[in-house]
């Protein structure tokens, strides 16, 4: 059976509210990302889609690691990417791409 070259499993990014000034405590969360999981396996394209604000980027962002993730895992190549240290990230981070939408090459929805 084939192994995927990327899982992600129950991944979470959470951000914090805070409250106060000087003394900052957190009152509660934004959940940008809340327990999404999938395999993408070799000569497969995954395309993530949605409303503006959905946490597209975010999730993109905290797969790759750019953001720590709040929960879950994520393994690219065989390697757990939410606890490698920082060596192994700059080798895996060689292997990872990302292309974003040019928004003027887009078709507008309201047409």
């Amino acid at each position: 059976m084939k192994q995927p070259i990327l899982q992600v499993r129950d991944l979470k990014q959470h951000f914090p509210i805070t409250s106060g000034m000087i003394l900052q405590r957190q009152v509660g969360a934004i959940r940008a990302v809340d327990g999404i999981s999938f395999d993408v396996f070799e000569g497969e394209t995954l395309g993530i889609v949605g409303e503006s604000g959905c946490g597209k980027s975010t999730a993109v962002r905290s797969i790759s690691q750019l953001y720590k993730p709040t929960g879950g895992s994520v393994i690219f190549n065989g390697i757990e990417l939410t606890t490698a240290d920082p060596k192994t990230m700059l080798t895996a981070r060689r292997d990872i791409q990302m292309i974003f939408q040019d928004p003027y090459a887009s078709l507008n929805p309201r047409m």
